[in-house]
C-alpha cells in the first residue's frame, strides 16, 4: 500500500484584500474512497467569491465522504471506473448546492469557484477538474500539466488561433469558460495510475499565472517537501504576488 506525505500553503497575495482562494484536505486513507486534496479559487470581482470557494470544498468533502451502502462498496473496489463516476456526480451535486445557495442569498448572486480534486487510493489516481486552478505531476525530472484549463485563450489555442507563448500574456486569459456556480457545463474527470515517487501539485492561478513550468519543476526538484510548498509560494510573491496563491503538493511514497 502506497502512503502519501504532503503540505500546503496559502497565502493573500501582495495585491488583494482577501483570501478568495479555499483548499480540502481530507487525508482519510478511506478503504474504498481513499484520501482526497483540493484547491478552489473564488471568481475575483465577484461578491461572494470566497464564500464561494469554502462552500465548495466544504461540499465536496460530505458528499465524498458520505456513508456507502454495502453494494456501494463492494462496487467502488471492485470498478475504479464507478468510484470516478461518484466524485463526477459528486462536483455535479456541488454545482447544483451552490445554485440553490444564490438562490435562497440574493446578495452571493453570480458568486462562482474553480474546483481542482485530486483522490488517491493506493496505486490509483482520479482528477475532476473545472476552471484555471491546475493539477500537476512530477515523474522523475518531467513535470506534466494533468489538467487543462477551462479558459478561453485555452480553447484558442486549441484551435491553432494562438500559441501557448502568447496565450500565457494574453490579457484574455483570465476569462473562464466555465466554474462552479455559474456558467458550468461538464466536470472534467479521468483516473491515472500513481507510481512510487510521484509528486503532485494542485495550485490556483496566483503561482502558475506567475512562476513559469520551469521554475515549477526546478523547486520541485531541488526542495524537500517540508519546504517547497512554502518555496512555491515565495516565487509567487516575488513575481508581484497580484493574487491569491494557494499550493497543495502531496508525495508517494512507501
Amino acid at each position: 500500500m502506497l502512503k502519501y506525505r504532503y503540505c500546503v500553503r496559502t497565502d493573500i497575495g501582495l495585491k488583494r484584500k482577501r483570501n478568495e482562494d479555499y483548499y480540502l484536505i481530507a487525508d482519510r486513507a478511506h478503504p474504498v474512497l481513499g484520501s482526497l486534496w483540493a484547491v478552489a479559487d473564488g471568481m475575483g470581482g465577484h461578491p461572494a467569491g470566497d464564500l464561494a470557494s469554502r462552500l465548495a470544498c466544504q461540499y465536496l468533502e460530505e458528499l465524498y465522504f458520505s456513508p456507502l451502502s454495502t453494494g456501494e462498496r463492494l462496487l467502488y473496489r471492485l470498478r475504479p471506473a464507478s468510484l470516478l463516476r461518484h466524485l463526477e456526480r459528486c462536483v455535479e451535486e456541488v454545482q447544483r448546492r451552490l445554485l440553490v445557495y444564490e438562490e435562497r442569498h440574493p446578495e452571493s448572486e453570480g458568486f462562482g469557484t474553480t474546483l481542482s480534486v485530486l483522490v488517491l487510493r493506493g496505486k490509483q489516481g482520479f482528477i475532476a477538474h473545472v476552471g484555471d486552478s491546475r493539477i500537476y505531476r512530477l515523474r522523475g525530472e518531467d513535470l506534466d500539466q494533468l489538467t487543462t484549463d477551462d479558459t478561453l485563450v485555452q480553447e484558442m489555442v486549441e484551435a491553432g488561433e494562438m500559441t501557448e507563448e502568447e496565450a500565457r500574456t494574453s490579457r484574455y486569459r483570465h476569462i473562464l469558460t466555465q466554474a462552479l456556480g455559474g456558467g458550468y457545463e461538464k466536470v472534467r474527470c479521468f483516473p491515472l495510475r500513481v507510481h512510487k515517487g510521484d509528486l503532485y501539485l494542485l495550485s490556483t492561478d496566483g503561482l502558475h499565472d506567475l512562476v513559469p513550468p520551469g521554475t515549477i519543476r526546478k523547486i520541485l526538484l531541488e526542495n524537500p517537501l517540508d519546504l517547497v510548498c512554502e518555496v512555491l509560494v515565495e516565487a509567487a510573491l516575488a513575481r508581484g504576488g497580484k493574487d491569491n496563491v494557494t499550493v497543495i503538493v502531496v508525495r508517494i511514497g512507501e
